[in-house]
């Protein structure tokens, strides 16, 4: 758990890159492709950390895909 007094945009993608490297080793290629693509189309945008796909919202987005409610890209 991030304990700073700010949670940076870098320590955000950080957080997410360390994520993904979990997700990927439990996912299909295609749908660990798809979920890196989901997660990171934003990054550019945010101004701070917590702007950054991470953690639940990771969760929701392979539960959406495996339901047919988030297209596989």
């Amino acid at each position: 758990m991030y304990k700073g007094k700010e949670l940076t945009v870098e320590r955000g993608i950080e957080i997410q890159t360390e994520q993904l490297i979990k997700w990927e080793k439990v996912l299909k290629p295609e749908i660990y492709s798809s979920l890196v693509k989901h997660v990171t189309k934003d990054n550019h945008k945010a101004v701070n950390g917590y702007q950054i796909c991470r953690g639940s919202d990771m969760d929701i987005m392979v539960n959406w895909m495996g339901s047919g409610n988030l297209p596989i890209i």
